[in-house]
């Protein structure tokens, strides 16, 4: 696993029970990319991502697998604002998905993970003119679509989802797997 990994600024690991984060800010607005070390499948499914279902063949690697989390926060009491849609206008959006992007890739450059999973969020008041099960799967090239490059420098990465049979998780490995 990465135990061995120091996380220097800008991460920061004061919980000190496998979750790191990155701050960042777009448009005034306080965001934080989490990573949690999953260290079971038993972790896994709690996470409500059955991997299993659509890629049978899956291991944990072990270069580890993280939980990836982003959110709006409030800086105030470090806490994420419960993944509800945030209204951006013009391109502050791509801006969010850029950091994001840029933010798993250092995580990865210090500690080369060799998954990462994470859950599209609902939309359970229908704010989001697309649901971001969509958006994540143009961007990981699923469901017949192209990888985006927004993940260009991260390489040999490939992306598995469990959308297709009802859930909303999303595994990617890297070539660290």
């Amino acid at each position: 696993m990465n135990q061995g990994v120091r996380w220097q600024s800008p991460f920061s690991d004061p919980f000190g029970t496998g979750m790191v984060y990155r701050l960042f800010d777009v448009g005034g607005v306080p965001y934080a990319v989490g990573f949690e070390e999953i260290l079971t499948m038993h972790d896994l499914n709690s996470k409500g991502i059955d991997i299993l279902s659509v890629y049978p063949n899956f291991r944990f690697s072990s270069n580890g697998v993280w939980a990836v989390v982003f959110d709006e926060i409030e800086p105030t009491i470090m806490d994420f604002k419960g993944f509800q849609h945030v209204q951006h206008t013009g391109l502050l959006g791509g801006k969010v998905l850029l950091n994001v992007a840029s933010i798993i890739y250092d995580h990865y450059t210090l500690c080369h993970a060799g998954t990462y999973v994470f859950s599209a969020a609902n939309d359970p008041q229908y704010l989001r003119q697309t649901d971001l099960a969509d958006i994540y799967n143009g961007l990981l090239g699923l469901g017949g679509k192209p990888k985006s490059r927004l993940f260009g420098r991260l390489q040999g990465w490939e992306a598995f989802s469990d959308v297709a049979t009802g859930g909303r998780g999303y595994v990617v490995t890297t070539q660290s797997y």
